[in-house]
């Protein structure tokens, strides 16, 4: 029987994100594009062939489906998408922040510190404009097997942000400084932040973060519309 050929797929950063697995092997992309759609099949040819594989043997696709650019995040859902329609690819997703979460859950780093006080929370944050950040809190306790959520994500203004996480008491923060650097400035002091290693969308955890969580909706999640939605919504009620 020939291995289940699993692809997994982040393009709503700076950089896209791929990864193929194959069997016990997992290949993996990272690379800094604006324009993503100009190289994703070129790059997914290119891995896939690495794993002896190409689009048509695809079974599974996980993708990541935000927060992050509009129309970046469109990119990825419509390959997922297509892949189902087309050839019954079975289809995975999850958010950033699970992705996040998941990757401070398993390093080395938040096992040892797990237990203390307040440190089976985890906080993930993710720049999202200018001066402004999306930010999500985890419970990760002992017992679980991923991380779960403890509310929904939030936007908030730098400022507003460093207020909410000096209120929030002890917690384990991982942020994706790869899109920017200065992220980890908005943690007050003494805050414990996660090592550089996992600090950016690891691309094999875009295929275990949607395969933990198992969800399978192909909803983008936005979080803020879109200035045009913005637009569409004045429009609406002025109309009616």
């Amino acid at each position: 029987m020939a291995e289940k050929v699993i692809l997994g797929l982040c393009t709503s950063g700076a950089r896209l994100k791929m990864a193929v697995a194959a069997g016990d092997e997992v290949f993996q992309a990272s690379k800094k594009e604006f324009n993503q759609e100009r190289v994703l099949f070129s790059l997914a040819r290119r891995e896939l062939a690495r794993a002896g594989a190409d689009l048509r043997r695809v079974s599974v696709v996980c993708a990541a489906r935000g927060p992050g650019r509009f129309t970046g995040i469109r990119i990825t859902l419509t390959l997922a998408a297509s892949l189902k329609a087309l050839s019954g690819a079975e289809v995975y997703t999850a958010t950033n922040f699970e992705i996040l979460a998941l990757q401070a859950f398993e390093c080395a780093d938040f096992r040892k510190r797990a237990g203390t006080s307040g440190r089976n929370r985890i906080a993930v944050m993710l720049h999202a404009f200018k001066d402004e950040y999306f930010c999500q809190f985890f419970r990760a306790g002992p017992g679980l097997k991923r991380p779960r959520a403890e509310g929904g994500p939030v936007w908030l203004k730098a400022e507003e942000l460093k207020a909410a996480l000096a209120a929030a008491g002890d917690f384990y923060a991982v942020a994706d400084s790869e899109q920017d650097p200065s992220i980890y400035g908005l943690l007050p002091a003494g805050s414990v932040r996660a090592p550089a290693s996992v600090s950016k969308i690891l691309p094999a955890y875009i295929i275990k973060a949607a395969l933990a969580y198992g969800n399978k909706t192909l909803k983008p999640l936005y979080l803020k519309p879109a200035k045009y939605e913005l637009g569409c919504e004045k429009r609406r009620k002025i109309r009616n």
